[in-house]
Order: C-alpha cells, then structure tokens, then sequence
C-alpha cells in the first residue's frame, strides 16, 4: 500500500514537468498538412464540432444568448482538440535539425550530402506551408481582435521561418561551397543569443583615432606649438632689452676712488696699450689737459623720439688720453656736404668722469639745427669724429660742500646727468637735488635711470613736472616751476649751491623765483644753451699795455693769423675775426663756457659778462672773445 502512495506521488510530480516539455516543443515541430493545421484551430478555419454533441437549444432556453456563445464553444472545442493533438505528438521522436548534419558535413560521404540536400529542399517548403498558414490565422485572428489566438498565430510563423532558415542554411553551404561547420556555428551562437552586438562607433579616421579624437588631438598640437613659440619670442624680447641695458649708460656701476674702469677689448691687440690700461689711474682733471684729434662712434642709442646719445671712444680702444669734470663740454668739427668749411659745434659730455674708456653726448634733433640733423640722420657706428675736449667752466664735483640744487629743463638735462651719475657712482654723501621741467612724458630724457638711481641713492631726490601732461599718463607735478614748489621740495634752499640749465627764458624765470626765495646770488650758476643773450652782469675792463687813443675807427690785430680789420661800434672780437675769416673756437656765445678764451695782447675790452674765466685767466690778459668789446685798438693772439 505504502509503494502504491508513493508511485502516485511521482506521477503527479511528472505531469508539469512534462507539460513544459510539451510547450517548448512546440515551436520545433513541422507541421505536415493544411488539415493537421486546421484541426488546431477550427474556429478560425470554419470547423464546425458535431451536430450530435452540441445540446438542443429552445427558444425558451436562451433567448438573449450573445451570437458569440456558439463560437466560444467552438473556441473551447477547437483548443481542446489542439491540446489532444500535442498531447498525442508528445511520444513522438523530435525532428532531427540540420545543424548536427552540417557540422559533419566534410566528412559524410557523396549519397549523404545529397540526403542532407533533400532534407535542406523539403524542410524550406514545410517552412513555407507553415508560414502561410500562420500568416492566415494572423489575419483572421486580427479581424477578430482575438489576442490569444494572434500570439499562437506568431508563434507558428516563427516556427516556419525557423525551418526554413535552417534549409536555406544547409542548401547555400553546399551550393556556394562554404564551410558548414561555420553556418552551424553561427546558427549556435544567434540560437544563444552570443552574437556580437553592432557597435555604434564611427570609423577610424587616422592613426586609429575617431574624427573627434582626431580634431582635439590637432588642437592641443595647435595650442601648444603656440605657447612654444610666445615662450620663444618673449626669451628674445627679454634677451633684447637686456642687451640694451648693458650698452646704456643708464645703469651706474658705483666705482670708487682710483679704481680702474675695464676699457672695451682692444681689436688691433696692442698688448702695450693693455699694459698701460691696467696701470691708468683714474687721476684729477688737470688744467690745460685738452685733446685734439679724433674719436670713434661706437655706440648710438635712442633717448626720445628725437633725442639720441652718441658714445665715443679712442679708435684704438685704449683709455681716454684726457680726464674731465662733470658738466664740461666737446666741441665738433664736422665736415658736412655743401658747407665750404668744417662747421664746429660744442655739445656737454652726459657720462660720467669715472668712465675712462668713452664719452658720451646727448644731442636732440632740431629741423633748422645743421649739426643736430647730421649727427642724426647721417652720422652711424665706427665714424671717427674730429674733437676739441675738455671745455667749459660750468661744472660741479662735489667738493667743499655737502649739498647741490641741480635745475634743468629740456636738453639742459645733460650736465646735470653727468653731475648726478658722477656723484652716485662716487658714493657721494651729500644730498642731492635734482628738478627738471619737460613737455610731455615722452620728452623726459634719462627717465629710467633717474628711476633706478633714486632707488638706489637715498640721497638723491627727483622731482619733475611737465608742462603739456593733459591726456597723458603723466601723475606727477604738473606746469612750470614756481617758488612754491622749489621751496617746498628743497629744504632750507637759502644755503644750498644751485646750478641751472636750459633754455635762456627758462633759466631767468628760475633765477628770479630764487631771488624771490633770498637765495644769493653768489649760489647760483647757469649756463645757457645756444645764442641766447645773458643780462649783463657788470661792466668790465682787461687792460694789458696802454695803446694811444684815436678818435679814429678802432682796428683789431689779429697775431696768430697775421690779420688786421676795422671794427665798428659794438662789434665783439668774435664777430671781427669771423669776418675776415678767422676761426676762433666758441661755444655758448654768452661768456660762460670759456671755450672762446684768447689772449690780448694789448688794448682795452669790455666785457657784459665773463663768468667763463678764472681770476687767474684775468690777471695774465685772456678775454672772451664772444663778450670783449674794445675800446681801443687791439691785439689778439688769434
């Protein structure tokens, strides 16, 4: 009894095993016939179920039955006797595939292959059948809107296009002579679903990268080409402007007393005038010590837009063969086209005395200016220039006193930068005031190495202002000096030595504001630059041996060129001697260079102002030549 109970058991455990069978059987059988496939739906077909097993309906029975009763008996019917038909294949062997054959295909015999070909053949025309008929029951389920019958409907369509796939398959391996075990192996993997997915990737463009990657990579290779070559080009810039400022003279070098600066390399390798070069001290000016000859240009460089610095050195490279005090001058004697004679010009020396190797002159461009123009517009690098240097009495070195007021405006500037660059250089304690007047800020001359010196001085103190600052960047002072300002910028201005230059208008303007401060008179120097007249400072008289007056025109004898003219009222030496052609050095032509100093030899002069001479130049007979006015009849070493 208990083996009983248990066989039950199991039978009733196998029953839903085997209906999954059934059901996942059911897509992989061919269905032979169009009455075999009608028997599976005869509501879709018109299959009617026997007159006999349907009841007998009265009127009375339904008589509002929906006309649909009949067909869901029918529907019932027809499933019940499509579920006995499967039940009845369930016993049956399942249809051999054709795949296996395929993967045996290469080593089945001729009579074999044609028997696959034959199965290939008849299962694409079952494949056929079924799908027609799927497509059938699809059709007429869809007119009845019949969801279940529409899936089973499918499912029998993708049971023929199973079959016929599978014959195709088979028939194009052996027609076209592929591999079949590759036919049967993709079938495996789409059965399995292990194909590989399309990939949505575009294709390679170069070297294996998409556009895209292609394009960001070129842009980067783009940017960074760039960035290599604003790196380059600013090292260039920044080697520039640093080779600029090795060959300005704007950059002090604080050199002490008796050092000796290092003179360029000498190209014509004179090894004794190296040796001299390392034993040249740098000693004191020395009155009379003057060179005549020539200089080299070695260097040009731009201040301003219209104001340039010439460099000059011996031609040898050897130290300078004269020495000279900050603020002197260098006269010219230049050959210039269409000029019947060398035409001198004086122009103050901006470098500093401790430099030994070279001087330098700062020249601004004036268009009525003959020299100015030359030395602008035609004069360049290795030029030998004829010189006459050092001249003039305007200077200051700093001894016997602790404090300087330096005034200058434009061009006036230049001796006043030798004066500072000589100071800072020497370590100079005192105080130092510096004031200067321009323009614009594109007129201020020495800009960045006044900078650079205040900085580094303590003692030096800067003020400028300029005239025409509207419109500018310019923030500091701005119009002419006034007393206020000086005052207010120079402490206790009473007791301080000032020098000023520049413009003769200029420099009386400032002079009056400084007597107007109670500054004396004997502290303050000037010396203008050009032609300009000087109020006269006193009346004068040089006399050497007594000559008999005559009441007769005055006549000046000139020794040295063995010359002699009339001179009328008023006429300076000067004048006279350039009148008869008589060359006689001259700079200012306002008596306070001294570069027109002669010596008379007898006769009375007058002279309005002869600030260029020493006391001791008076008492052995020498007279300025642009001032000296005779009274009597003269003689001059000329």
């Amino acid at each position: 009894m208990l083996l009983v109970k248990h066989l039950y058991t199991d039978l009733w455990a196998l029953i839903p095993v085997c209906l999954v069978g059934v059901f996942l059987s059911l897509p992989l059988h061919a269905q032979l016939s169009d009455e075999e496939h009608q028997s599976h739906h005869p509501d879709i077909y018109g299959e009617k179920p026997p007159q006999a097993n349907q009841p007998q309906q009265t009127n009375s029975a339904a008589p509002n039955a929906p006309p649909s009763a009949g067909m869901g008996n029918g529907m019932g019917k027809g499933m019940g006797k499509m579920m006995d038909t499967m039940m009845e294949k369930m016993g049956a062997p399942k249809p051999k595939d054709l795949y296996p054959s395929l993967m045996r295909l290469p080593d089945l015999p001729a009579e074999q292959r044609g028997k696959v070909e034959g199965d290939a053949q008849r299962r694409m025309v079952e494949g056929s059948v079924i799908m027609e008929q799927g497509f059938g029951a699809l059709s007429q389920a869809n007119a009845r809107q019949d969801f279940a019958l529409m899936q089973l409907a499918v499912s029998e369509i993708e049971q023929g296009l199973a079959q016929y796939d599978s014959g195709l398959a088979a028939k194009r391996a052996l027609a076209e002579g592929q591999a079949p075990r590759n036919v049967a192996l993709q079938w495996f993997k789409r059965e399995m679903n292990l194909l590989p997915t399309l990939s949505n990737e575009k294709p390679y463009f170069f070297m294996g990268m998409s556009s895209l990657h292609t394009s960001v990579m070129l842009i980067l290779l783009l940017f960074a080409a760039l960035m290599i070559w604003m790196y380059l080009f600013k090292m260039r810039r920044a080697a520039a402007l640093l080779d600029e400022l090795r060959h300005r003279p704007a950059v002090p070098s604080a050199v002490p007393e008796q050092r000796v600066s290092t003179p360029p390399i000498n190209t014509s390798n004179d090894k004794e005038s190296t040796s001299d070069l390392k034993t040249t001290p740098l000693v004191e000016p020395i009155k009379g010590n003057r060179y005549t000859g020539r200089l080299k240009v070695v260097g040009i460089f731009s201040e301003t837009h219209d104001v340039k610095t010439f460099r000059l050195a011996t031609p040898s490279g050897a130290p300078l063969p004269f020495t000279y005090e900050p603020g002197q001058f260098v006269t010219f004697a230049l050959t210039i086209p269409e000029q019947d004679k060398p035409v001198k010009r004086s122009y103050t020396i901006a470098s500093s005395p401790t430099q030994r190797d070279h001087i330098e002159v700062t020249i601004k461009r004036e268009d009525l200016g003959l020299v100015s123009r030359y030395m602008h517009d035609t004069v360049v690098l290795n030029d030998l220039l004829d010189v006459k240097v050092p001249s003039g009495r305007f200077y200051f070195n700093g001894s016997d006193i602790d404090s300087v007021v330096l005034i200058s405006g434009g061009v006036g500037i230049t001796p006043m930068m030798s004066a500072v660059r000589y100071l800072t250089d020497q370590c100079w304690p005192g105080a130092i005031y510096f004031l200067f007047c321009a323009r614009t800020n594109n007129d201020f001359i020495f800009q960045q190495e006044l900078t650079y010196l205040q900085a580094r001085h303590k003692n030096l103190h800067v003020l400028v202002s300029m005239t025409r600052a509207e419109g500018t960047s310019w923030m500091g002072p701005q119009g002419r000096f006034t007393p206020q300002l000086i005052n207010d910028f120079v402490p206790d201005i009473v007791s301080k030595e000032i020098h000023i230059c520049g413009p003769q208008p200029m420099m009386d303007g400032v002079t009056s504001m400084l007597t107007e401060l109670e500054v004396p008179e004997m502290l303050i120097k000037t010396e203008a630059f050009g032609a300009a007249p000087v109020a006269k400072k006193s009346s004068a008289s040089v006399s050497t041996v007594a000559a008999p007056s005559s009441d007769t025109a005055i006549t000046a004898q000139f020794l040295t060129s063995q010359k002699t003219t009339t001179m009328a009222a008023d006429e300076t030496v000067l004048e006279a001697a350039e009148a008869v052609d008589i060359d006689i050095e001259n700079s200012c032509r306002a008596g306070s260079c001294g570069s027109c100093m002669v010596k008379l030899v007898s006769g009375n002069v007058e002279m309005d102002v002869d600030d260029g001479l020493e006391e001791e130049d008076k008492v052995q007979g020498y007279i300025l030549a642009c001032q000296a006015i005779p009274s009597t009849d003269i003689e001059v070493e000329a």
